[in-house]
């Protein structure tokens, strides 16, 4: 059923807001709607929660800019005060900053986040989004290879790579990150079958020999997966 603050009791909006963040469940108009009203009318209840509740009305906002670019600045606001020295509120004044196309700006506070925290992932992500959405395909290739060498357990990231690689018709290097990605999940029959399209789009004897094992392989492990029977 649908939830919304006219038909529902405090304790399921609650629950519901909760469950949105633990599943990162992305439904920003109604977030927005159950995340004010309880701000407004339950903050006391919600104790310490509200500090988490005002980080995910945000984002929700965000997704509704401009309407809700005051909501936006009105939450960056109370969390800077509360969280003076927070790397999430730097996130979500950067978020700001990309929604505003001011890239120069976001890029400076990814930057200041990543010289004070380097171990932090997020600001590095952003930044390849950022060049991407300038269409800056070689910085956003070498700035995934920068943050691939400090988490290279990123397999999300190993598949970004390959993609942008894949793109740019550089094959030799996208099989090579999605060689990283099988030793991590070497029972994944969808990187398998990855693989084998790679190596059967460069074509070759021994390149084709090689795809058709690496697409019984997928087959093998998913005998459902029509595109490596085929």
């Amino acid at each position: 059923a649908e939830v919304s603050t006219q038909s529902t009791g405090w304790p399921e909006i609650r629950n519901t807001l909760r469950a949105w963040r633990k599943e990162n469940i992305r439904c920003s108009d109604k977030t927005v709607e159950l995340g004010e009203y309880a701000l407004q009318h339950y903050s006391a209840s919600l104790g310490n929660e509200k500090w988490a509740v005002y980080e995910q009305v945000c984002i929700a906002a965000l997704d509704m800019c401009p309407a809700k670019m005051k909501l936006v600045n009105k939450c960056i606001q109370v969390l800077s005060e509360q969280f003076p020295s927070s790397l999430r509120v730097s996130m979500l004044e950067g978020l700001k900053f990309e929604y505003l196309k001011k890239w120069d700006a976001a890029l400076e506070m990814y930057d200041g986040m990543i010289e004070y925290e380097p171990t932090f992932p997020a600001p590095y992500k952003r930044k390849v989004a950022i060049f991407k959405a300038q269409n800056k395909i070689v910085d956003a290739v070498n700035e995934l290879n920068k943050y691939l060498g400090t988490f290279s357990c990123d397999h999300e990231s190993w598949l970004e790579l390959a993609d942008i690689y894949t793109t740019q018709q550089n094959y030799t290097k996208a099989l090579f990150c999605v060689e990283e990605v099988l030793l991590q999940y070497p029972h994944n029959h969808l990187y398998h079958q990855r693989y084998a399209d790679i190596l059967f789009t460069l074509g070759g004897k021994e390149n084709l020999e090689m795809s058709c094992k690496y697409y019984s392989k997928a087959a093998e492990l998913n005998p459902g997966n029509v595109r490596a029977l085929f």
